[in-house]
């Protein structure tokens, strides 16, 4: 299951969050070696304020072993703030579109055994979350080596305008759909037959 964390459930999952910062600094620092200014040991940056929202599945010993973090685009924007040279036109400010942010998916088999298609279950929980919110879309600041992980994951999507290389490494904008079909498809791909996404503020969302 994926569980949801934003500002009203927050300290209730302190825990989550932490784990969360951990595995971020392992993915981002330790493997894909980004050169970020954060603490031993966890990754966090400005951008991780009350306002963003929060998906994560644990694994052994209650470690979060994937995650993700979105972003309202009318207040604070990963996009907008730092990437916006990746898009052509004018900048996705809506409060129906949100930024996906810092997807992350822990490779270690020691902390994953026995968790399923983690990347799978959260492309699954950003289509039930988006649905049940009434979101038209979301956009991701992305390495060009997730684009075909979305197709896999059965997700639909364009670039909103061109690449640019950071440290040798392709780097795009994505507008990705969100849609009862798109999640149809997802689910399939991922192996489950409904909502994955625990809160309890979306009961009326199947």
């Amino acid at each position: 299951m994926v569980i949801l964390t934003d500002r009203e459930n927050a300290i209730c999952n302190a825990f989550l969050l932490h784990s969360f910062s951990e595995l971020r600094h392992e993915v981002f620092v330790n493997r894909l070696k980004w050169p970020l200014q954060c603490p031993p040991g966890r990754e966090i940056d400005r951008f991780d304020d009350q306002d963003a929202v929060y998906m994560t599945i644990s694994g052994v010993g209650g470690r979060v072993v994937a995650g993700l973090r979105l972003l309202d685009t009318v207040k604070r924007s990963l996009l907008n703030e730092v990437f916006p040279m990746l898009v052509d036109g004018p900048l996705p400010r809506d409060p129906k579109v949100m930024d996906v942010t810092r997807f992350a998916v822990d490779h270690r088999p020691e902390y994953v055994e026995g968790t399923g298609n983690l990347c799978g279950l959260l492309l699954c929980a950003l289509q039930d979350y988006g649905l049940a919110r009434g979101l038209t879309g979301y956009v991701s600041v992305s390495d060009v080596r997730m684009e075909p992980i979305l197709r896999r994951g059965g997700y639909r999507f364009r670039r909103m305008g061109g690449m640019i290389e950071m440290d040798g490494t392709g780097v795009v904008a994505l507008e990705v759909e969100i849609s009862p079909e798109v999640r149809a498809i997802a689910r399939r791909r991922a192996g489950v037959s409904e909502r994955v996404l625990v809160d309890e503020r979306l009961r009326s969302a199947a």
